[in-house]
């Protein structure tokens, strides 16, 4: 536990046995690719949004704002099911307490980072339930960050400084890690991961799992 008095934040460094780890890396590779053809595209402006999502999911597909790839895989839609690999990590999840039997994870969003790539400070939005748990595969780490909300407007306006104790940096081991987040992390915070190859942990105490500082990330 850190210094940061944002709740509701849970970490466990080997979620995954490395039996799942490797079944999971493997079922990662059998993900097609999402490529649109020229009809596809004629044509998309006349499908429901729930007819989009079900061209796109199960795929990977290459965002146009961002370097990374995304691959999705909606259980909300009515004429689709989780694969069983993943439905076995939502009943994980719901096991453990993660989640409620009356409302388990159906949305799982794979995001590939190639070394050095990260993820702007962001929300996941009122679409979602306010928990989102998320499990790192690939052998490399990164620092997830959790910031207040009104930082960055404040940062723009300069008028006023954050105080550590809003703050919480976790470092993501690569190696089949969990970070579950909700409730205040969820709704009152961002949460980011910078670029950059190298990263050090500060000696500021915000480190939930590093709270002298000074672990050097590197990707």
């Amino acid at each position: 536990k850190s210094a940061s008095n944002i709740g509701s934040v849970f970490y466990a460094e080997q979620f995954l046995s490395p039996k799942v780890r490797d079944e999971t890396m493997a079922w990662l590779q059998t993900i097609p690719d999402y490529l649109q053809t020229s009809d596809e595209f004629r044509t998309n402006s006349r499908l429901t949004e729930e007819e989009m999502s079900l061209q796109h999911n199960g795929k990977w597909t290459r965002l146009k704002h961002a370097r990374r790839k995304v691959a999705l895989f909606d259980g909300t839609l009515s004429s689709y099911e989780l694969p069983p690999i993943l439905q076995r990590m939502s009943d994980t999840l719901v096991s453990i307490g993660a989640f409620p039997s009356s409302n388990p994870p159906n949305h799982v969003l794979i995001n590939e980072y190639q070394p050095g790539e990260g993820i702007m400070p962001h929300t996941d939005g009122p679409a979602y339930d306010s928990c989102t748990a998320t499990i790192s595969l690939g052998g490399s780490h990164v620092i997830f960050k959790l910031r207040p909300r009104q930082h960055y407007a404040a940062h723009e306006n300069c008028e006023r400084t954050l105080n550590d104790q809003q703050k919480l940096d976790i470092i993501l081991h690569g190696s089949g890690s969990l970070i579950v987040f909700q409730d205040d992390a969820y709704l009152e915070h961002t949460h980011e991961i910078s670029e950059g190859v190298f990263e050090e942990i500060t000696e500021s105490g915000i480190c939930g799992n590093d709270l002298s500082g000074g672990t050097i990330v590197k990707r």
